[in-house]
């Protein structure tokens, strides 16, 4: 019966402070982020955050052992930074 009601529910029957969110992610993601979270505040980072995360695997991937000098340019950091990232320093 529950699959049923959040199928007949729109962005416009979901309270106005969480309509955004139900627009963004639809109304029945919304229902299970609300029971994944049983009504505990959760933080979901900035989504930089992820997409670092892909960065520094590629970076980590593409590294060969040379200069990373290369790898620090096409991905718009410093030398230093990428170092770090793929080498650990």
């Amino acid at each position: 019966m529950k699959e049923q009601w959040v199928a007949e529910l729109t962005p416009e029957d979901v309270p106005e402070r969480y309509r955004p969110i139900a627009e963004l992610i639809g109304v029945e993601n919304l229902v299970k982020l609300g029971d994944y979270s049983k009504g505990d505040t959760i933080y979901i980072p900035s989504g930089k955050y992820f997409l670092r995360v892909i960065r520094d695997y590629k970076m980590k991937k593409e590294y060969t052992g040379g200069s990373v000098k290369e790898l620090a340019k096409k991905y718009g950091l410093s030398e230093r930074r990428a170092r770090e990232i793929v080498i650990g320093d």
